[in-house]
């Protein structure tokens, strides 16, 4: 059975390998984002496509939960 000594170090180490993880994941992650936004952007008119269809359905989730919340 392992010390308490090994079993703190073992745990110490997995932390900084799940810090050092987690940030890489986000850089990657960030990064991934900021490609596609380019992408988007640089399609001819893509970008207002994209939008369009949200603004129009968040408007009309508010719309339908204005109606049902006040009768």
């Amino acid at each position: 059975m392992a010390s308490k000594e090994e079993r703190d170090a073992r745990l110490d180490q997995l932390e900084q390998d799940v810090t050092k993880w987690a940030q890489e994941e986000t850089t990657r992650l960030t990064d991934h984002v900021a490609l596609c936004k380019r992408i988007l952007k640089g399609r001819t008119g893509s970008e207002r496509l994209a939008t369009a269809p949200v603004q129009a359905v968040s408007s009309l989730v508010v719309d339908e939960i204005n109606q049902f919340l006040t009768g």
